[in-house]
């Protein structure tokens, strides 16, 4: 049974869902850029909608190219999950908490459930230069 799980993952997103997720992240992206306040948090809406836009990008490109952007996504929510860990360790955060507000267990679950799946596709893309045809992404 995990073969066949695995083999139905690596087969990818279907064509209506690569063109869903491109859409509406594209979308978000564009959304996120246009809206970004002459603040100091106007960065952040750069970056986030940066973010969407290459996810966007990943669902219309094939290959390589796709797995070079997927594995830039899958860094950058590692890093974003050790980030958070951080920061409930440093700043003293609670241990628990409702699922909405910030606590060292959600943290932790945020890199159990994102933070780890992102960086295993890293190591399985390995950025696109493996030089496996196994790999599909």
């Amino acid at each position: 049974m995990y073969k066949e799980a695995e083999q139905q993952i690596n087969q990818g997103l279907s064509p209506f869902t690569k063109l869903l997720l491109g859409t509406l992240s594209g979308l978000m992206g564009l959304m996120m850029i246009v809206i970004a306040p002459p603040t100091e948090n106007q960065l952040h809406f750069y970056l986030f909608g940066g973010f969407c836009l290459l996810i966007s990008f990943c669902c219309v490109t094939r290959g390589k190219v796709r797995q070079f952007a997927g594995s830039i996504i899958g860094c950058v929510i590692f890093v974003l999950s050790l980030a958070y860990i951080y920061s409930q360790v440093i700043g003293g955060g609670p241990l628990f908490s409702a699922r909405s507000e910030e606590s060292l267990f959600n943290s932790i679950m945020f890199l159990v459930f994102f933070g780890l799946p992102g960086i295993t596709y890293v190591y399985k893309a390995r950025f696109g230069f493996s030089h496996s045809d196994q790999q599909k992404a």
